[in-house]
């Protein structure tokens, strides 16, 4: 197929483009900046200028594609990028574009826990622009993966960093308790991929997970395994933590964690990866035995 791909240069977007190639598929690439992205530009690689927020790039990007895989999105709000804008707004505007443009196949990326009362700003308007998807009349699979791990992820390198810099102890919001299902990126972009052709995915919301569900005591330790960190866990309460987010969001432009990222966390991201399974044909790796190739990448 040939595809139009949105969120490139993003983590998922680059590991997307090398399955995609890799699948025999072509592809055309919106990005903001193609004299950056120059690198991408290779094989069945077609680099466009343009901006989802603004909808430029998109009717000339799209023109001749038979899908689109839409990843653009953003966990913290910057300037004019806001949640709102990202992922409702500018969801809509690759709607209207695949609309105008005749796409036979539109594969979205959401998130586990995106709904319309969520906890948070990223949930609620990750529903909008999902909802956008599925009034569309475009055959469409939308996909909510939990936390995404690999090379050059943000949660478990940020964490690493994280653990590596605390004097004494490394630190662990909350009680722990929250369950996450932590899927490796080989994984989400193969169920990705899979999603344009499988017929038995269309118009579906598929929850994405990996293996093993867990803690999220369990999946600090692992990354501390990783990382060599012996250091000991000490719980911070989420009554001290949300008023430090909320100067640190204030006072901050990169804020290292936000008061939505804590609500988020402490609700936790688990699913029944079932479906995943019976639908797209992934049987998930479990965290643990990725733990290593990550530590060797880092």
């Amino acid at each position: 197929m040939k595809v139009f791909l949105t969120g490139t240069t993003g983590f998922v977007g680059r590991n997307m483009l090398q399955r995609l190639l890799a699948e025999g598929h072509s592809v055309r690439a919106l990005v903001r900046e193609p004299e950056k992205a120059k690198a991408l530009a290779r094989n069945s690689v077609e680099l466009i200028a343009g901006d989802v927020v603004e909808g430029a790039g998109l009717d000339e990007g799209m023109k001749g594609c038979d899908a689109v895989i839409h990843l653009v999105g953003i966990i913290v709000e910057k300037g004019s990028n806001t949640f709102e804008r990202v992922h409702h707004l500018g969801t809509r505007n690759v709607v209207q574009a695949a609309k105008r443009a005749g796409i036979r196949r539109l594969v979205q990326m959401s998130a586990l826990g995106v709904r319309e009362s969520g906890v948070a700003a990223y949930q609620t308007t990750k529903w909008k622009g999902e909802e956008e998807v599925r009034k569309s009349g475009i055959p469409y699979c939308i996909l909510r993966p939990s936390l995404i791990f690999g090379e050059g992820d943000g949660f478990v390198t940020q964490m690493m960093e994280t653990m590596r810099a605390a004097p004494l102890f490394r630190p662990v919001p909350g009680d722990g308790k929250p369950k996450f299902r932590p899927i490796f990126i080989g994984d989400v972009t193969t169920c990705f991929v899979r999603a344009l052709t499988t017929q038995a995915a269309t118009n579906q919301t598929i929850a994405l997970g990996g293996a093993d569900e867990l803690s999220l005591d369990q999946v600090l330790a692992e990354i501390a395994r990783c990382a060599g960190v012996t250091k000991p866990a000490v719980h911070s309460p989420m009554a001290l933590m949300f008023p430090a987010a909320r100067i640190a969001q204030a006072l901050l432009r990169n804020p290292p964690v936000t008061v939505d990222q804590l609500r988020m966390l402490q609700e936790g991201s688990t699913c029944d990866i079932g479906p995943m399974g019976r639908i797209l044909g992934v049987t998930p790796q479990g965290f643990a035995g990725c733990g290593r190739k990550i530590r060797a990448e880092m």
